[in-house]
Order: C-alpha cells, then sequence, then structure tokens
C-alpha cells in the first residue's frame, strides 16, 4: 500500500486536530521507538563514512608498510 504525501498530510492534520480537541496543551515532547529508531539511523549516516575512512586509511597505510618494509 503506497501512501501519498497529500494523505498523510491530510492524515497530520486530523491527528492534529484530534488533540486540540482533546485537550493537548501541554507542550511536552513525547519521544516514540520510531524516534529513538531514527535518531540510531542518523547517527550511523554521521558516522559510517568517517569510520569506514578511517579504515581504508588505515588498511592503505598497512599495504604501504607491508610492501616497503618486507
Amino acid at each position: 500500500m503506497m501512501v501519498r504525501n497529500s494523505d498523510m498530510d491530510e492524515l497530520a492534520r486530523r491527528r492534529a486536530a484530534r488533540e486540540r480537541e482533546a485537550g493537548g496543551d501541554d507542550d511536552t515532547v513525547r519521544f516514540t521507538w520510531t524516534d529513538t529508531l531514527a535518531m540510531i539511523i542518523a547517527a550511523y549516516q554521521v558516522l559510517m563514512p568517517i569510520v569506514l575512512l578511517m579504515i581504508g586509511i588505515l588498511l592503505v597505510v598497512y599495504l604501504l608498510f607491508r610492501v616497503f618494509f618486507h
């Protein structure tokens, strides 16, 4: 099932209207498991290229030392 963006926007608008009607005046932020998952994925996207670059540099240095000093 593919949901278009306009459908998602409509769902968000309905949810916001329901929360306003239910007295959702408290502005506390509630984190769900999807927020946690999104933060983990974002951390991997930021850190993974750096880690792979470091591993690649170390591998190149290792191979150079092995070729020239063996």
